[in-house]
């Protein structure tokens, strides 16, 4: 077995913090769950967003109605920390802080979800994470019994693991390319390769979060206080910064792979340009820690659960890059215009 270690290195200067007061870019408040809320993620194919919370159920929202999609879901007897969507969005994972993880189905028509009447025995701790597979067919979950474990979906079984990482394992997440998988736990980040279960990497740092960016060439990793972006090979770490003014909780990358963003304990969620590493636009101010986060699939919009029970969903702002694409974009549409006039004339 080949294993790679490697030992964090220095931090690097900080990032520069915002100065002047929030312009609010929030689109929609969404009402309903009884407790905080941890989990927040968009229904691939659809206008619907779910969300799981400490009331132990989920609730599915309409995002052009703004309004709530049926009753709550229930089924958890603890909790709910952990949730995921699928890729192709026919499937949604949630875990519970007694070690409960759950399947539900969406329906053909987008509108509803089902329980799948399968059991995913093997944890003996709450459930920190879950994250669906490139191919749907199986998940992993991390949990604070300091193991991971991937499943089958289809099955219920265990096919990979359970994986004992030493510490409280907090975060998964799978390379785009499905050839591996990544655990955050309270010391180590650890890489497997997901055919043969062999470690390749282990980071010597504490991860609450982690996840792969969309060519699978970095990791982005959250501890306490900062953010680190590592090459996924190598360990080597290429950017490190401070992001947030109290404890760092949770992060996203965008789907296209421009940007990230951070929620923290500071009642903030903030945005990365992940080409430059600057800051982009004003941090999105709550009145409560911000637990939950998640990208829409077109990269617009941005989900937020937070502690004062309530979703909230915003405008993605844009980078400078993004600004003067659009500028560029503008320009080159009025000097085509104006050429064909010439022309016709």
């Amino acid at each position: 077995m080949s294993v790679t270690t490697h030992q964090a290195s220095p931090k690097a200067p900080a990032q520069p913090t915002r100065k002047e007061p929030l312009a609010p870019h929030v689109k929609m408040t969404l009402k309903g769950h009884k407790e905080q809320v941890y989990g927040v993620a968009f229904i691939h194919g659809t206008r619907l967003l779910v969300t799981g919370s400490f009331d132990k159920s989920l609730r599915v929202w309409d995002l052009d109605k703004g309004k709530q999609v049926g009753e709550p879901l229930l089924g958890h007897d603890a909790e709910v920390w952990g949730l995921a969507v699928s890729a192709d969005g026919h499937w949604i994972v949630s875990g519970g802080w007694n070690g409960s993880i759950l399947v539900w189905e969406v329906a053909t028509d987008k509108t509803d979800l089902k329980r799948v009447p399968v059991l995913f025995e093997g944890h003996k701790g709450g459930i920190q994470g879950v994250v669906f597979a490139p191919d749907s067919e199986t998940f992993a979950s991390a949990s604070e019994d300091e193991t991971v474990c991937v499943w089958k979906r289809e099955t219920g079984k265990i096919i990979l693991g359970p994986l004992n990482v030493g510490s409280m394992a907090y975060s998964v997440s799978y390379s785009p390319d499905n050839s591996k998988l990544a655990a955050g736990t309270d010391k180590h980040i650890t890489i497997w390769n997901t055919k043969t279960g062999e470690e390749l990497l282990k980071i010597e740092q504490r991860a609450f979060k982690v996840a792969f960016t969309p060519d699978g060439l970095r990791l982005v990793s959250g501890n306490l206080n900062d953010i680190r972006i590592s090459d996924a090979t190598t360990g080597d770490i290429i950017k490190q910064f401070d992001v947030h003014t109290h404890n760092f909780y949770s992060l996203a990358i965008a789907p296209n792979g421009t940007k990230l963003a951070t929620t923290s304990f500071d009642n903030t969620t903030r945005f990365f340009d992940l080409i430059t590493f600057e800051p982009i636009g004003e941090p999105l101010e709550h009145p409560h820690a911000v637990l939950g986060l998640a990208f829409s699939e077109d990269n617009q919009l941005i989900a937020t659960g937070c502690g004062d029970n309530l979703v909230r969903t915003w405008t993605v702002p844009l980078s400078e890059l993004e600004k003067e694409s659009q500028q560029v974009s503008k320009f080159s549409h009025h000097g085509f215009r104006l050429t064909s006039y010439i022309v016709q004339y």
